[in-house]
């Protein structure tokens, strides 16, 4: 019996029917757009993700792949929030993890309470910020009251697809980020932080349960079993077989999230610490830009990204000193601030397209390495390796360039959309085709390539990441808000 993976991601929802043994028989993917209506906003309308979902499922029930499915299972992008009616219609536009309009909403959530409360309600996960569910609560009942007041549901975008596709509304601990303790549950008081709160949330459960059965919807057989499914990032982990500590992932999407499993216990500043699940204790930290800033510079630069990757294999690393912050929207883990700015610096008469180009590549590597650190100290132990995955994987120079940054080997997978096959992985728990996480990421997860750091670029890019690190800190203040009025 095969299995069904689903991944409602930020830039396209992507499907694929595995065989037991994780070979993919087929797949097929829908690209969205995301609609910037004003400065730092970034909404996707729910009638595109449905759109998504049909179409891959039409396509995928085309080529027979749907006629022997034991089990679906659905992952999405997180800190995206959608609001609904209690039969889960969206009121309003789904506003997405890169939307920073709820920042000031998020810096009086983290006046307004003392730090034992704060602790309480958060469950220690840190501060507010701009993408926290609780700061988008706060956002709509001060801007949109009208659309408040009908709100029956606060629901992320996979919650929500698990609505549609059984009826049933239901979501997980490890999505519900900055909501949920370290127990796995709500705390008590979450009212504090927006009043009403707790009532719009749906009830948890475990990612590996079954949610419902498909009714029809969407177009795939009715009666199949559905996983309650998890985030995109938790899912990749599972896709990218990180089953026990010491095991570490960079899953290279629209932005690029880094995760190490541990020893329950343990954390460190501007990582998340998730909930214990099924014994696996995991610290990540998801930067703000990845991929998506290799787009914004195939833009900038006026190349397509196939070209501007081979331009930027022509440059040497280190890029003869040229920097790129790629805090183009600013960033998220480690440094959780809405207010910085991407730069390119250190340019000189002598610097060409290929410089920058490849100026991009390292410093979203050196974003990484940043998350790293952090991540290593919270599991009390250093990463052997990474597994990586994820569409920025299919560039054999960025995961070298990474690996040489990082200065760590990356195994890159043989199934890129790893939270698919996390998804389908999710599935089969839940309806018993494995007995636990391990036994099925061994049969169903593979690794293609290892790339190796190279010891004669380790002093350059060292050094290079010292200078990253100080003009990050140098030129943060110019973007605070307020400064240049």
């Amino acid at each position: 019996m095969n299995l069904l993976g689903i991944d409602l991601g930020t830039t396209s929802v992507k499907a694929a029917v595995y065989a037991p043994d994780g070979t993919r028989i087929a797949a097929a993917t829908r690209r969205h757009t995301t609609h910037r209506p004003a400065p730092g906003h970034a909404e996707q309308h729910p009638s595109d993700w449905w759109a998504g979902v049909t179409g891959v499922v039409a396509e995928l029930g085309a080529t027979g792949a749907l006629r022997d499915l034991a089990a679906v299972g659905l992952c999405s992008q997180v800190n995206t929030h959608l609001v609904a009616d209690a039969a889960g219609a969206p009121l309003h536009p789904a506003i997405t993890w890169q939307d920073g309009r709820c920042a000031a909403a998020a810096a009086t959530l983290n006046d307004r309470l003392s730090p034992q409360d704060r602790a309480r309600v958060r469950g220690g996960l840190g501060t507010v910020d701009a993408s926290n569910p609780a700061a988008r609560a706060a956002w709509f009942a001060a801007h949109r009251p009208e659309v408040w007041a009908r709100t029956e549901r606060l629901l992320a975008p996979k919650d929500w697809l698990v609505q549609r596709l059984t009826g049933t509304a239901v979501a997980d601990p490890l999505s519900s980020v900055g909501l949920v303790g370290p127990d796995g549950t709500y705390p008590d008081g979450l009212d504090l932080l927006v009043p009403g709160l707790s009532g719009l949330l749906p009830p948890l459960a475990d990612p590996a349960s079954v949610a419902g059965e498909t009714t029809g919807a969407a177009g795939l057989p009715a009666g199949v079993p559905v996983a309650v499914g998890t985030m995109d990032a938790w899912s990749a982990l599972l896709g990218g077989g990180i089953t026990a500590p010491g095991d570490a992932i960079d899953v290279a999407g629209t932005s690029e999230v880094l995760a190490m499993a541990a020893e329950p216990g343990g954390g460190a500043p501007g990582v998340v610490a998730f909930p214990v699940w099924r014994g696996l204790h995991v610290h990540a930290g998801p930067t703000q830009a990845g991929g998506d800033a290799l787009t914004w510079a195939a833009a900038a630069l006026d190349a397509p990204v196939p070209d501007l990757l081979d331009l930027a294999a022509t440059a040497a690393p280190g890029c003869g000193d040229v920097l790129f912050l790629p805090q183009l929207a600013g960033e998220r883990a480690p440094l959780w601030d809405p207010e910085l700015r991407g730069h390119w610096l250190g340019a000189t008469l002598g610097t060409g397209r290929a410089e920058l180009a490849r100026a991009v590549l390292e410093g979203v590597a050196h974003a990484a390495r940043h998350v790293l650190g952090p991540l290593e100290t919270a599991a009390g132990r250093p990463a052997a390796a990474l597994t990586v995955c994820g569409g920025g994987a299919h560039s054999d120079l960025w995961c070298q360039v990474k690996a040489d940054v990082l200065d760590r080997p990356l195994r890159r997978t043989v199934e890129r959309d790893a939270g698919v096959l996390g998804a389908a992985l999710l599935a089969g728990l839940a309806v018993g085709a494995g007995s636990s996480v391990g036994e099925l990421a061994a049969r169903m997860v593979r690794v293609e390539r290892e790339f190796v750091p190279d010891p004669r670029v380790r002093d350059r890019l060292d050094d290079a990441h010292g200078r990253y690190l100080a003009a990050q800190q140098a030129l943060a203040p110019l973007f605070r808000a307020g400064r240049h009025r």
